[in-house]
């Protein structure tokens, strides 16, 4: 009797994974903006996103900067008291780095990796760096961020930096 309610249980226990494993990659593959369909796609929408990321950022256009970041963004770098909420406090504090930047750097960055999440979020990471006009290393770091896909483009989310 005893092998019989273990064999029961187990059964009963097998199912419930199955069953929650199918459905829960169902609803997650039903939902969202815009699911990639491989890694592949996830790393074209990444680079097709820095690309301009750092072509906007390199002119120095504040609200075209801030245009690449969902409303509810949140911006976390390593030299911050608190993270920034929202897409208006990241604009301002863009256009304070833009009006006391006497030097006029350039970034550059490379992507690491970039993977879909489901549900229209990609999560990426890479190398970012700011050079001199001659080209110099002036800073640099890591980042690691959540993007949202809207209309088939990339808009940051989650925004993570640090020096090194």
């Amino acid at each position: 009797m005893f092998n019989s309610i273990k064999s029961s249980m187990c059964k009963v226990c097998l199912s419930f994974i199955v069953v929650f494993s199918v459905s829960g990659n169902a609803l997650a593959n039903s939902h969202g903006a815009h699911t990639p369909d491989s890694k592949s796609d996830a790393m074209t929408l990444m680079l097709k996103y820095d690309a301009k990321f750092v072509e906007t950022f390199n002119r120095g256009d504040a609200a075209e900067i801030t245009d690449l970041y969902t409303e509810d963004a949140i911006q976390s770098e390593s030299n911050m008291v608190e993270p920034l909420s929202g897409k208006a406090a990241i604009k301002a504090a863009i256009e304070k780095y833009l009006e006391e930047s006497t030097a006029h750097y350039t970034l550059s960055t490379e992507i690491f990796t970039a993977h879909d999440l489901g549900n229209g979020y990609i999560a990426a990471n890479g190398r970012w760096e700011m050079h001199d006009k001659q080209g110099a290393r002036i800073r640099g770091g890591l980042w690691s961020n959540v993007f949202k896909v809207v209309g088939g483009d990339l808009l940051m989310f989650r925004e993570s930096t640090n020096l090194n």
